[in-house]
């Protein structure tokens, strides 16, 4: 220490005391440089004032911080040439030192043991932990000091030897031997064996030369071990800063298994460690052995055990167990910033290999991730732009921050095919964390959505607040998991759909769990108890349910459910259960009875069971099992949809350690049968063969397909273990495969596969024949990825794909695997098509070609003929490149593309022209038209129909729907059934939808004229303009639909409709708001009705003129008389006429019959008229042009009269008729409605 230093020391203690408060190094040079001087000084004690030194010894005591009183008592006699004394020191009643001082001509020397341990902090109290022992010389010679000596405590050991020279504050030479006894003292995580370090300092204090040889037996921290360790270097100490270049070599290096695959031998390093307090970091420490050559990342924070790390570059096959094997991308630069040094860097990791089968089904295969990584002066390590990216999960953007030992935080957010939009936000601790996960629809098995959890740990407990709604309702949990002497999980509160949870399980000593959980709400009581039964589980299951019925969609009720069960998990398990379940209905499936009864112990036992109900199909299935050590005997007996399914001998089925192996069993399948046997265990094997088999059994799991033949041939499977490429071997010959639907039967044909996979390739070939010619071929092979490309699952669907398909027959056939039941596809086709790509995603190259097809769709009535197909297959899709065909008088042509990729959801767009072309016909609808359609499908949406079609002749029936229903009569009792209802497995089938289910429409429909409406007593002509949404199911009109002429029937007369109009508000078709007036006169009374409100409920008004009481107008137009004239059967005719008027005549509708034969417009009965002497007759109109309409009205007295209507303009026409009596009249009509 230079005298300038020691006299600012000694000017003003409390400075540099500050300072050294602040850093513990500083404070522990300060401490030991002040004690050491006090020897060296005792003779300027004796002979100058003494004044200073009490302010010395106040530094010191406040350099060190201590609390306690410190006291120096210095004793010496002698002079410069010769001087002896002692140093005392205590700190209260605690010896601090004992020191033995003596100079000799210019040498000092102190001896004895010091308690360093307890005035200094930090590492340095930890390193001279216990009594020091100071054996230390100083040769004093110009203001130059010679150090000699030693210093040893029970952790470390300084030898030194060299030159300080304090008159220009700088080392000469100076060495110094360390030997570390206790690595442990200088960070947490750090061991050595024979750890030594010989040092050389030159040049200034503040910026000294550091020349340093460092050797160990053996150095490990962070789980890393070098052995045998040497290294060496120069560095230059700043101030600010401590750069240290490194060249070791080390005999071998473990602790890096992930990265080198093992132990590293002959290792060197050669780099630079920049120290930053107790940081240590180096982005360019080479590493170089006999099987691993690049560059490490290194980051260390001694304070508190921190040493991990990476490798600059790519790492090929780097290791994480049981996850997978990653190919690791890293980069990272060294900086200088104000407060000392930072590391930045990124780094990029893809997946090759997954261990983990959950892992891998979050994220759907292999997945790729970056983050920017940044270490900062203040021990922080931060990471932003997160982002991971696999075929099943994605990560959009994450960040945050971790100090080691210290706080943690994170945010993300990303998206999951499975779980869908997530977010995760955690902050707090490793010892003490809290998550906030959010999850839109993580499923679970329960459809689990809208997912908020909250998990707050402290020291091992966990506490779970999670709610969310499932497929049964809401959902909410409040669960805690405590890790403490016992593991527990303590149910504080549970909640689904209405029914509560709540309980605790606790390990006991022995092992198993005990306690309770129970449940009850919503008509449901239960219980479960865990129990020891000595060294083994026991559980006891006790459930009832009465009218139990939960809110969410999947719809669950539960009529009547008794469940009682024990199981005692032995060697042997024992199993002891009685399930009943009655009228039990979850989403689509209906299950009308159910019981199951098992009691099996020590290896034996029997079970029964019986299930009859619905799903798509109805089923009646019965069971019987005799359970014994060496062999299971099981019958079954059944139908499923009115085919009847049994063993034709109890299946026997052998148990043993290894699993389970079922010996040759025969299924009867209606008149065909089944023979199967096989094994199951570590692997899986099934052997089957099949006799005439009736494939109409498919239509129980695949219903509205319809499909029909006789099946006979082999079906073969065999995994080793279930994540081992499966074998399998398929042979069949299918006589007689037809297709049903309600429009045809396909024609039938035979044929016969071949086909197999292993795990070096698969392929299958297929014949088909009609009559016994061959019609078509299809061949595919397949090469699946080798073992490192994930799952046998993922390497078949990422097989290379190879093979085609030429087929010439009728196209019925190839459209009965559309599973369009209610259309079909007619006439002869030929397809000629090449695979490649990929069995996931196939790709195809080819042509298909068609003339002379026939289509019918039976709901619509829409049929087109003579159909020309040109298309091509290219990639994914089938484009069709011209489509022409005949409907009706008119046309239709198309173009576009279908995709064939199931996974999208066989997105489409087509291009479809209309002209004059017939759409429908039925009773209820006949219709042609004029326009453009766009039929479009996007991946995970319903097909869109869009587009605006003119109508040039639309005909259309209102009926009320119902109106034709037998009347229920009321007031009368029935007796209920005896016993339960019982389903035979006879019943038939529900019928599946197709491709275009749900049909999203956009259309505008536009009719100028000859939109011809009927039915509920009118007969009449309007204009649209519509607009028509929704679905095909369920379709909603807007728009108005305005009268041109007509007349509305109502008690046998005919009165002419003045005003008309038809009005849809989004509604459905046939249930327009109306407002309508008719007129007609009526012995010389003018009479009008008025026709308001919906179509399906009209309101009707009767108004005269002159003015009558309304019972007047209505008795006048039923009966033409007055209500006084009444005779008591023309009630009668009153209430028909009503009926008559809302439809009530039933489906009956001769006219409309008459005229869609004869292809008339227009068709109606006309009344007598005394003023032309035309009496009852028969209208007949048709449209000439659009503009030009023609009617002929004849008796059947003779009378004839012809009329004709030429619109000039939408308002303006020109009326003329020309009669048998030789009348002739024409009229201008214009007609404009204001609104």
């Amino acid at each position: 220490m230079s005298a300038a230093v020691l006299s600012r020391l000694l000017r003003d203690p409390a400075e540099i005391a500050a300072a050294c408060r602040e850093d513990r190094a500083l404070r522990a040079i300060v401490t030991t440089s002040l004690l050491s001087i006090v020897a060296g000084a005792a003779l300027y004690a004796t002979t100058s004032t003494p004044e200073p030194w009490p302010r010395a010894l106040w530094a010191v005591a406040a350099l060190a911080g201590l609390r306690q009183g410190l006291s120096l008592r210095l004793d010496g006699r002698g002079d410069w040439a010769r001087w002896d004394g002692t140093l005392v020191g205590d700190q209260g009643s605690v010896p601090l030192a004992r020191l033995a001082l003596a100079a000799r001509d210019g040498t000092v020397t102190l001896k004895g043991p010091v308690q360093l341990g307890q005035v200094l902090g930090g590492v340095p109290s930890q390193l001279l932990d216990g009594t020091t022992q100071l054996d230390l010389a100083a040769r004093l010679d110009q203001r130059r000091a010679a150090l000699s000596g030693s210093l040893r405590s029970g952790g470390l050991a300084v030898s030194p030897a060299g030159v300080i020279d304090l008159s220009s504050n700088s080392f000469d030479g100076l060495k110094l031997d360390v030997l570390l006894l206790r690595p442990g003292a200088l960070a947490p995580n750090l061991a050595g064996r024979a750890l030594r370090a010989e040092l050389e300092l030159d040049g200034a204090f503040v910026r000294p030369l550091v020349d340093y040889r460092l050797s160990a037996a053996a150095l490990s921290f962070g789980g890393v071990m070098l052995d045998r360790l040497e290294a060496s270097g120069k560095a230059r100490v700043d101030p600010d800063r401590i750069v240290i270049p490194v060249a070791a070599r080390a005999a071998r290096l473990t602790g890096l298994n992930a990265v080198s695959g093992g132990a590293l031998s002959g290792v060197r390093l050669d780099g630079d460690l920049a120290v930053d307090g107790p940081r240590i970091l180096s982005d360019n420490m080479k590493i170089r052995s006999d099987r691993l050559n690049g560059k490490a990342i290194l980051i260390a924070d001694t304070s508190r055990g921190l040493y991990t790390g990476g490798f600059e570059g790519r790492i090929n096959g780097y290791r994480v167990d049981s996850v997978g094997l990653f190919a690791v991308d890293a980069q990272a630069d060294l900086k200088r910033v104000p407060q000392g040094f930072a590391m930045t860097g990124t780094v990029k990791a893809r997946s090759t290999q997954l261990f983990n089968p959950g892992v891998r089904q979050l994220l759907g295969g292999n997945a790729a991730g970056s983050s920017r990584i940044a270490y900062g002066p203040d021990g922080v390590i931060r990471f932003s732009r997160l982002r991971l990216t696999a075929p099943e999960l994605q990560v959009f953007d994450g960040s945050g921050s971790w100090l080691p030992g210290g706080p943690i935080r994170l945010a993300a957010s990303g998206r999951s095919v499975r779980y869908g939009p997530l977010g995760l936000e955690l902050t707090g601790t490793l010892e003490r964390p809290r998550a906030v996960v959010l999850a839109r629809s993580p499923g679970f098995g329960i459809g689990l959505a809208d997912v908020r959890a909250e998990v707050i740990g402290n020291n091992g407990t966990y506490r779970f607040d999670a709610r969310g709604q499932t497929d049964y309702g809401p959902l909410s949990a409040d669960v805690t998991l405590l890790q403490g002497r016992a593991l527990a999980l303590q149910i504080n509160r549970g909640d689904l759909a209405g029914i509560g949870f709540s309980g605790r399980i606790e390990r006991t000593p022995a092992g198993p769990f005990s306690g309770t959980i129970s449940a009850d709400g919503r008509g449901a009581v239960g219980t479960i108890r865990l129990a020891p039964a000595g060294r083994y589980q026991e559980a006891l299951v006790s459930l009832r349910a009465s009218n139990t019925a939960l809110p969410g969609p999947a719809q669950l009720a539960i009529g009547q459910a008794i469940v009682d069960a024990r199981v005692v998990l032995y060697d042997r398990p024992l199993v002891s259960a009685d399930v009943q379940l009655a009228q039990t209905r979850l989403r689509g499936f209906n299950l009308n009875a159910a019981r199951t009864r098992i009691d099996y112990r020590d290896g034996r036992g029997q079970a029964q069971f019986l299930v009859e109900g619905a799903s798509t199909v109805p089923f009646r299935l019965a069971g019987n099992a005799a359970l014994e050590p060496k062999l299971w005997r099981v019958a079954l007996d059944g139908r499923v949809r009115g085919i009847s399914l049994r063993t034709a001998s109890p299946a026997r089925i052998v148990p043993s350690r290894a699993g389970y192996e079922l010996l040759p069993t025969r299924f009867d399948f209606g008149d065909g049968s089944m023979r199967l046997a096989g094994t199951y265990g570590t692997g899986l094997k099934i052997e089957s063969r099949l006799d005439r088999l009736d494939m109409a059994l498919l239509n129980a799991f695949v219903p509205g397909y319809g499909i029909g033949g006789k099946a006979t041939g082999s079906l073969d499977f065999e995994q080793a273990s279930p994540g081992a490429f499966p074998r399998a071997d398929a042979r069949l010959s299918i006589n007689g495969f037809s297709r049903t639907t309600a429009v045809s039967v396909s024609q039938p044909v035979d044929v016969n596969f071949v086909g197999k996979l292993l795990a070096d390739g698969g392929e299958g070939r297929a014949v088909i024949r009609r009559g016994g010619a061959v019609i078509g071929r299809g061949v595919l092979s397949l090469r699946p990825l080798g073992p490192g490309a994930g799952d046998w699952v993922d390497r078949v669907m990422a097989a290379p794909l190879g093979g085609g398909i030429r087929y010439n027959g009728p196209a019925d056939t190839l459209w009965s695997f559309t599973g369009q039941n209610d259309q079909n596809l007619s006439g002869p086709i030929a397809v000629g098509a090449d695979f490649s790509g990929r069995l996931r995603q196939p790709q195809l190259a080819g042509i298909v070609r068609g003339e002379g097809l026939g289509y019918a769709n039976e709901t619509y009535g829409t049929s087109l003929t003579a159909m020309d197909l040109t298309g091509r297959f290219a990639g994914d899709r089938l484009e069709i490149e011209r489509l022409t065909a005949r409907a009706g008088s008119g046309k239709v042509s198309a173009q576009g593309y279908a995709s064939l990729a199931a996974n999208s959801g066989y997105p489409m767009d087509l291009a479809i022209t209309l002209e004059n072309a017939r759409l429908a016909r039925s009773d209820a609808l006949t219709a042609s038209a004029t326009g453009q359609l766009r039929l479009t499908k996007r991946a995970g949406e319903a097909a869109l129909l869009a587009g605006k079609l003119v109508l040039p002749e639309t005909h259309l029936e209102l009926v009320r729907q119902g109106a034709a229903e037998v009347p229920e009569l009321t007031g009368v009792r029935f007796k209920p059934p005896r016993g339960r209802f019982r389903v035979t497995g006879n019943e038939p089938a529900l019928a599946g939808g197709g491709l275009l289910q749900g049909l999203r429409l956009d259309l505008g429909i536009v009719a100028q004229n000859q939109l011809f409406v009927t039915g509920m007593g009118l007969d009449s002509e309007w204009a649209a303009n519509l607009r028509i949404t929704g679905t095909n199911n369920a379709p909603h009109v807007s728009g108005d639909i305005d009268l041109l002429r007509g007349n509305l029937s109502f008690a046998g007369r005919q009165f002419d409709l003045e005003e008309g109009r038809l009005v849809y508000l989004g509604g459905p078709l046939n249930d327009p708001q109306l407002a309508l007036k008719a007129a007609e006169t009526i012995d010389d009374v003018a009479v009008e009705v008025t026709v308001t409100g919906r179509a399906l409920n009209p309101q009707i008004a009767f108004t005269s003129s002159p003015a009558l009481p309304g019972d007047e107008v209505l008795s006048r137009i039923l009966f033409g008389n007055s209500v006084g004239e009444l005779a008591p059967l023309q009630a009668v005719q009153l209430a028909a006429s009503l009926n008559s008027l809302r439809g009530g005549s039933g489906g009956l509708n001769p006219l409309g019959k008459l005229r869609a034969a004869t292809g008339i417009s227009r068709l109606r009965i006309l009344g007598a008229d005394s003023k032309t002497g035309r009496g009852t007759a028969i209208a007949a109109g048709r449209y000439i042009t659009n503009n030009v309409y023609l009617e002929v009205i004849t008796d059947a007295r003779g009378f004839t009269a012809t009329q004709m209507e030429i619109a000039l303009t939408p308002a303006l026409s020109i009326l003329s008729q020309v009669g048998g009596s030789g009348l002739t009249d024409v009229n201008l009509r214009y007609r404009k409605r204001y609104r």
